[in-house]
């Protein structure tokens, strides 16, 4: 799935955590064990205990309001990473969690008290009506009442107990944050600049988004049971470097390499990319799905992204050679050469 559709359909994939499916969910929403066996269990009994909780503010969570589709999970965090968010942004997102029921961002709203007192009864019973593993049902509840009971004083968030099948969704959730957080450094930083060097930047940043995708789709494992954590964490990095990249440069750091210097770096890619080519995976192999028709497409990807990150630097800064930037950018590919070339090779 490409990182634009894996955002296009994220609040679909949110709904067993954030909200509830249209028929009757059981209380506590918990799988994985039969409701014998969980009934002598402390966790269980505070969510018996608090499953009567209403609202003191029944306006608050009004659901006869406007019926239109809103997104609460990112609406919620959104908010939350506002410098600024006032009380009007918070019941915003109070109202859209309480339509669609989305037990999670409710949670989090009662128990971190956004523009409210905390209501750790009404956070317990909103975690309890999350479809969640018994582990998990039982880490947030335990979570909830150290939180309550101030031994814990940090905000809670529904991914802090997260198990194995959320933790990927959560992965997405952050980078969807980190996402937005890049661009808006780097809209901030670029205040002021012409149109040529904007027009220069949004090149480069297009084609980075192409070569990490790439990498995404054709340089990671997709057999592994983490596979979506590694594709994120992949374009995490890649996305984290490249706004590192623009910003050190504006800051007097841009790279400084001879052309004599990038000549040796450049040999020593493509002879790693040759012997990844030509030589045959061995037994011992551990590339996974990672086919070299694949690496060959990045490789392409990535030189279009050399070039960009060139010609945007010789607009922006060209007191920098271009040598910096080319040979930059190759260090960090030899890397990653060398890497598939050491799985091939099973070492």
């Amino acid at each position: 799935m490409t990182r634009a559709c894996w955002f296009r359909y994220w609040p679909l994939l949110l709904a067993g955590v954030f909200g509830s499916a249209v028929q009757a969910a059981p209380y506590p929403n918990v799988y994985g064990a039969p409701p014998e066996v969980l009934r002598s269990t402390d966790w269980y009994r505070q969510c018996l205990r608090v499953r009567n909780q209403q609202p003191a503010r029944l306006a608050a969570e009004n659901k006869t309001g406007d019926k239109g589709r809103c997104d609460a999970a990112g609406l919620y965090y959104d908010t939350l990473n506002l410098p600024d968010a006032s009380k009007a942004d918070w019941q915003r997102v109070h109202a859209c969690a309480a339509r669609t029921d989305a037990h999670g961002v409710l949670m989090m709203l009662y128990a971190n008290g956004e523009a409210m007192t905390p209501q750790f009864d009404l956070a317990m019973k909103h975690a309890c009506s999350m479809q969640s593993p018994v582990d998990e049902m039982r880490s947030r509840v335990q979570h909830l009442r150290r939180r309550a009971g101030g031994e814990d004083r940090e905000a809670i968030d529904v991914c802090d107990d997260a198990s194995t099948d959320l933790r990927g969704t959560c992965t997405a959730m952050r980078e969807r944050q980190r996402d937005k957080s890049r661009s808006n450094q780097l809209a901030t930083l670029t205040r002021g600049w012409n149109s040529k060097e904007q027009l220069g930047l949004e090149m480069a940043s297009k084609a980075v988004h192409y070569f990490t995708q790439h990498r995404v789709d054709y340089e990671t494992d997709a057999g592994s049971n983490a596979t979506r954590l590694l594709q994120l964490d992949v374009q995490a990095a890649e996305l984290d470097q490249f706004a590192a990249d623009v910003m050190d440069a504006e800051g007097g750091k841009a790279p400084r390499y001879s052309e004599a210097e990038f000549a040796s770096l450049d040999d020593k890619m493509n002879a790693l990319y040759r012997q990844f080519m030509l030589n045959r995976p061995a037994s011992t192999s551990y590339l996974g799905t990672i086919r070299k028709t694949g690496v060959e497409k990045t490789q392409r990807a990535w030189l279009a992204y050399r070039d960009a990150m060139e010609l945007f630097g010789s607009i922006r800064h060209p007191q920098v050679p271009g040598s910096g930037w080319r040979a930059m950018l190759t260090a960090r590919r030899v890397k990653q050469l060398s890497e598939l070339d050491n799985a091939a090779a099973g070492r």
